[in-house]
């Protein structure tokens, strides 16, 4: 099987660390509502002048305020673009992120906050905020449309395939393999993009190539599903990998991907297959992307 081709990003500036680029905050918006566990935002950032010509599947870097104690400026901390290319608003001069903030406990119990992602969820209209970027080659998009797209994330990690299905229905005019989508969140709250507070992917549900599945970990009633749970129940999936004409893409926390990989690699065993040499070839040919943090 060859490699699978992939849209190639148009040429536009790309910020560095040591240059980036002074963007304005235009929208911040909660996406869970109040009371529920995770404090989650949508951010659209004004590009206006910058250059940038970003695809979906790639991400953005943003410098948070201030200085390290050394007295240089904080490092990157990347964010997947949870936009089309057009941006929210179809000008192309937006970009939009998915941020979760980040409240901890350190080993002495004391309670943290996390730098980048606090400044962003607090960040009011007309901020200015550094980015860099953008960046990635490998998790985006193929060429040919009737490829079947695989889309698995957890929490936030679903800002790229917002960005996916938004090009998919609104600006490429639909897509002829099936596309398919596997969520997992806490509880209905923080399923972000698909809650009360923000359905913004419930108004593809009519399209008839798209299929998405959630997964509740701490379903106040019932049992409790996670995403590997979904899969399973979803044995069509391994039809579609094994007739080769896929491509999967996996976004989110690091235990989410072993899991995932233990219900193809039982699949897989049930016919005598070696899982691990198939997946192995399904990345060297960009069919098998992988983003985790």
């Amino acid at each position: 099987m060859m490699m699978i081709e992939k849209v190639i990003a148009s040429p536009g500036e790309q910020y560095k660390p040591s240059s980036p680029f002074c963007a304005r905050m235009l929208v911040n918006r909660r996406l869970t509502p109040e009371g529920s566990g995770d404090d989650i935002h949508h951010l659209t950032l004004d590009l206006q002048g910058s250059g940038i010509h970003y695809l979906e599947g790639q991400s953005i870097g943003v410098i948070p305020p201030g200085e390290t104690d050394e007295g240089k400026r904080h490092k990157v901390r990347l964010y997947s673009i949870a936009s089309s290319r057009k941006g929210d608003v179809g000008d192309a001069a937006t970009v939009s992120l998915c941020v979760k903030r980040v409240e901890y406990l350190d080993e002495q119990g004391r309670p943290q906050r996390g730098l980048a992602s606090n400044f962003l969820c607090d960040a009011a209209p007309g901020a200015e905020v550094l980015i860099t970027g953008p960046l990635g080659r490998k998790f985006l998009l193929p060429v040919n449309d009737s490829t079947n797209l695989i889309m698995v994330a957890v929490g936030t990690g679903i800002a790229p395939f917002r960005a996916f299905i938004h090009h998919i229905y609104r600006e490429h005019g639909g897509w002829g393999g099936q596309v398919q989508l596997f969520f997992g969140a806490k509880t209905g709250m923080e399923s972000v993009y698909m809650n009360d507070e923000n359905n913004d992917i419930g108004q593809y549900f009519t399209h008839e190539t798209f299929k998405a599945f959630q997964a509740l970990s701490r379903a106040q009633t019932g049992k409790k599903v996670y995403v590997q749970d979904k899969i399973a129940e979803a044995k069509q999936l391994w039809g579609c990998i094994t007739e080769g004409n896929f491509c999967f893409y996996l976004c989110g926390l690091k235990g989410l991907e072993e899991g995932v990989d233990q219900v193809f690699a039982g699949w897989a065993a049930e016919e005598g297959l070696d899982w691990a040499a198939m997946k192995a070839g399904f990345v060297e040919q960009g069919r098998w992307n992988i983003e985790v943090y």
